[in-house]
């Protein structure tokens, strides 16, 4: 792909993404004057302190600095690098993303917007199935003696695949061809011969949408007695472009209303599960995909709430599951609560059993995540005796120990302070846990106990690579120094470099013209003066808009609005309205000449403390004075006479 395509596309995407819009899928916005507000989700805010700026599409939180535009926003919100990013919003806005060779290489008509009109297609067609077709008698039977009312049938759009091989194929014939099939996971090629044949057969089918409604994959539940049952219960869509079980949630679109409405989400195990409740009346319900819920899942409910009520069966593999989907979770900022249904049951046995006001007390009584863990080692450990309370202790901070993401934060600290409690630790005892836990992260993954379930698959995780991570929180780190309101007199003209451009753009030929980039310490600044140096040669820079639309690394943005915001209120334009002649005699903003000036000069006394330094060094040593020396030397004389000079000029 070419650059110019590439830099067109990203355009072309930011315009049609209105931020205000953007941040109201998870947030509720309310527009003060020309401006917007709501909560920030990047910290935990009770008073809106997100400023959202619809004109300029850029977005900053007063209270914990983060800032950017509608990339950098989703970036941060959900943790996805810029690319996955830019896919997301251009699939939002209706955008074919730009040909990749990769993407040349495909068929005509397997792009993005046919595929999924394809699917979406084959959700009708197996609607339709259910709905009239005498092959489907059986499938209209068993969701009817399982409770599932033919208006639930509709909302869900449920389906059913008839039987055969080539139902389907047969179905999209004149309408698609097998690539475009094959291409949305529809049907599979045989293992033996020629020829494909229906991914799903003989199933109830459960169309699985996006939190936009968009159909991108399939689920396909088997009629009791059928010969596929040898295939499993259940059956889900290959993963795909569209597609990640791990990324997705069952009824999302239908749920994601009801989440904001009553700030929680429940989150069951399956698709029946899922719209058994949503049959009752509860909607804020989503199911997982034959997965534990994972961090990717928790990134996407807290665009609509911040309380999770995990349910599971109460049997010992749904109790396990929890177990397992613990140290996971721990780390999120979300209110996590699991409900052990009794008896071993699922939603849908229980609301027939013992009906929906008792499931509504459950759900009110669902335990805090930790105290359901503590209380299960409480059970396990009875005895109240100091082994039993080091085993409960030890456990409990194994599981902070792999709980990714969690080492060093406020909420380590608070699980760390109640456990602290319940194992009877007071004042400074409590450092034992903390010794106790860095151990164990020292340790390694290793620290957990073999189990007998050892052998389980455990569902990946995409996180973003460590590498990533430990870059994003090295620039972070670099960002926060520049913005500290102390800092040496270097970093601060240099800070003050930034502001002169960002409020007056066309300081940048000054500053090249003074090779002030050359003098530049702190790698942020020389990174944002370098690429205003590259899109004014190119006469695109206009300031902070132009850089951000430049930049695709989040933390670069953040920093870029809020040394502009400093600037505003410094009012560092009135400061560059008073000009005088610089020393081309050209006409220059006097303050931009003080600030270069002051620059140069503490470029010079660096450069002269180094040299100072090495004379020093080099006295200690019994050889002769070289030219390098003589001209380190002359430099010091020259250095302290230009800076007696500068003093009585000052003085006077």
């Amino acid at each position: 792909m070419q650059i110019d395509t590439w830099s067109e596309f990203k355009e072309q995407v930011r315009a049609q993404t209105d931020i205000v819009a953007l941040v109201g899928e998870s947030r509720t916005v309310t527009q003060k004057g020309r401006q917007f507000v709501a909560l920030c989700p990047f910290h935990d805010d009770h008073d809106p302190s997100l400023t959202i700026d619809r004109e300029r599409q850029t977005y900053r939180c007063w209270s914990c600095s983060e800032g950017g535009d509608v990339f950098s926003y989703l970036m941060k919100l959900e943790g996805l690098d810029f690319r996955a990013t830019l896919e997301r919003l251009a699939d939002r806005a209706g955008l074919e993303m730009p040909a990749t060779p990769e993407k040349a290489r495909r068929r005509p008509g397997n792009d993005r917007a046919t595929i999924l009109k394809l699917i979406d297609w084959a959700a009708q067609k197996y609607h339709q199935c259910l709905l009239a077709d005498p092959a489907a008698e059986p499938a209209r039977d068993y969701l009817l003696d399982r409770g599932y009312c033919e208006e639930i049938w509709s909302d869900f759009q449920l389906g059913f695949h008839p039987g055969g091989w080539d139902w389907l194929i047969k179905q999209a014939r004149g309408s698609f061809t097998i690539p475009q099939l094959e291409e949305a996971k529809l049907i599979l090629p045989r293992k033996q011969g020629d020829g494909h044949l229906d991914m799903f057969r003989g199933r109830i089918m459960f169309p699985i949408r996006n939190d936009r409604g968009q159909t991108i994959a399939f689920g396909g539940r088997v009629l009791p007695g059928s010969q596929d049952e040898q295939y499993g219960k259940y059956q889900n869509s290959p993963e795909s472009a569209y597609f990640s079980k791990s990324r997705q949630l069952y009824g999302l679109d239908h749920a994601k209303e009801a989440m904001r409405e009553r700030k929680a989400v429940l989150v069951v195990e399956g698709y029946t599960d899922c719209i058994a409740l949503h049959q009752v009346g509860i909607s804020n319900v989503v199911a997982t995909l034959g997965t534990a819920l994972t961090h990717e899942h928790v990134q996407l409910i807290r665009r609509f709430c911040q309380k999770v009520i995990l349910i599971f069966d109460g049997d010992t593999a749904g109790q396990n599951a929890a177990q397992r989907a613990l140290p996971r979770l721990l780390s999120h900022e979300i209110d996590l609560r699991l409900l052990a249904l009794p008896e071993g049951m699922d939603p849908p046995e229980y609301l027939e059993k013992h009906g929906l006001q008792e499931f509504q007390t459950l759900l009110q009584n669902a335990e805090d995540a930790w105290d359901f863990k503590l209380r299960n080692l409480a059970a396990k450990y009875s005895d109240d005796s100091v082994f039993s309370r080091e085993q409960l202790m030890s456990e409990m901070l194994e599981l902070l120990a792999v709980a990714p993401g969690l080492s060093g934060t406020k909420r380590e600290d608070m699980l760390l302070n109640r456990l602290a409690l319940r194992v009877g630790l007071r004042g400074s005892q409590e450092q034992k846990l903390r010794s106790e836990l860095a151990k164990l992260r020292a340790k390694g993954p290793q620290v957990a106990k073999p189990s007998s379930r050892s052998h389980e698959a455990e569902p990946s995780v995409d996180f973003l690579p460590q590498e990533e991570i430990v870059s994003r929180v090295h620039r972070r780190d670099q960002a926060d120094g520049l913005l500290k309101p102390r800092l040496d007199r270097y970093t601060l003209l240099e800070r003050d470099l930034l502001e002169i451009v960002f409020m007056m753009p066309e300081c940048i030929t000054e500053i090249l013209d003074r090779e002030v980039p050359g003098k530049l310490r702190h790698p942020l600044v020389s990174e944002i003066v370098a690429e205003c140096a590259r899109l004014s040669q190119r006469n695109q820079y206009s300031g902070t808009d132009a850089l951000l639309a430049s930049t695709e690394d989040p933390e670069l943005k953040r920093l870029i609005l809020a040394i502009a915001a400093q600037a505003e209120e410094k009012k560092v334009t009135e400061k560059l309205e008073e000009t005088a002649l610089n020393s081309e005699g050209k006409r220059a903003p006097l303050y931009l000449s003080q600030v270069i000036s002051q620059l140069e000069w503490e470029h010079k006394e660096s450069h002269h403390r180094a040299s100072t330094s090495t004379v020093a060094l080099h006295r200690q040593e019994p050889t002769a004075v070289d030219d390098r020396m003589r001209q380190l030397l002359q430099d010091a004389a020259q250095f302290h006479q230009q800076r007696v000079t500068r003093n009585t000029a000052s003085s006077q």
